[in-house]
């Protein structure tokens, strides 16, 4: 398998391409274990997922991969936003934090 591009991509997107992939050829074992993983813990559909990551990323400015990150885990409280967005290389103000899980309130509900 050749390497095209590098992308972060949201839990629900790599569970689809993977079973898209699935019914044309096996899959490898380490797909099938991803594959696996994928369908347990995504917790959005995909278009909602891509659409989040997109307005995290153009109103937050969040990198894409901490974007991605806050798809896949759906975070609920400041606490557990704050330590997805540890990475990112600013500090994020209390009120910052309630307007994030503001947004992805609105994916969720």
């Amino acid at each position: 398998m050749k390497v095209i591009k590098v992308k972060e991509i949201p839990l629900s997107l790599a569970r689809d391409l993977l079973s898209a992939r699935q019914k044309s050829i096996p899959l490898e074992p380490y797909q099938a274990s991803a594959l696996s993983h994928a369908s347990k813990f995504s917790k959005l559909p995909p278009d909602k997922s891509e659409k989040l990551v997109e307005e995290l990323t153009s109103e937050f400015k969040l990198s894409r991969a901490t974007a991605v990150q806050v798809a896949n885990i759906v975070p609920s409280t400041p606490q557990e936003l704050r330590v997805l967005l540890a990475k990112e290389s600013r500090v994020f103000l209390p009120e910052d934090l309630e307007k994030v899980l503001e947004v992805v309130k609105k994916y969720t509900g």
